[in-house]
């Protein structure tokens, strides 16, 4: 799986690589008994605050993803959503955007991305929307621990210059 995103003030890419585990095959807990540390995806508001994210570095960058977790939690909240059982996770870990234009510039193609979108509360720009939405991306994907890994691994990559 190969993601590609925008540092915001230096306009570097940095592609990101990781293994992609096939949604199908994850089994989520939401028992609130795990640990905030190995939690797949937060499923609730309480996971999202309770959620380990201090592996990033810089309160703004831990922020702007802390709040798109947050919106994916509230979108999956949403009575159009909830009533038609809509698993917001699932949805995001099978979607990729136009490969021509990413999130940045192709908002308003599909309707729980923008959903997911406009439940953001931390101001943004294009850059920092599309940085944040890949982000979620890898996290619906592969999970908060892969994320953690990935960061670990390569500290710059969290960073929304």
């Amino acid at each position: 799986m190969l993601m590609k995103v925008c540092m915001c003030k230096s306009y570097q890419m940095v592609t990101l690589v990781a293994s992609t585990v096939l949604p199908e095959d994850v089994v989520v807990s939401v028992d609130g008994g795990g640990s905030s540390s190995s939690m797949y995806w937060p499923m609730t508001q309480s996971d999202v605050i309770q959620c380990d994210l201090s592996y990033i570095h810089g309160d703004w960058d831990r922020d702007m993803i802390r709040d798109g977790l947050n919106a994916v939690v509230r979108v999956s909240e949403l009575p159009q959503i909830h009533n038609k059982e809509i698993e917001v996770w699932k949805y995001l870990s099978r979607y990729s955007p136009p490969a021509d234009r990413g999130f940045m510039f192709s908002a308003g193609d599909d309707n729980i991305i923008s959903l997911v979108q406009n439940q953001m509360t931390v101001g943004h720009s294009g850059c920092s929307m599309g940085w944040v939405m890949r982000h979620i991306e890898f996290i619906a994907k592969n999970g908060i621990p892969a994320h953690r890994e990935m960061i670990l691994a390569n500290p710059g990559r969290a960073r929304c210059y």
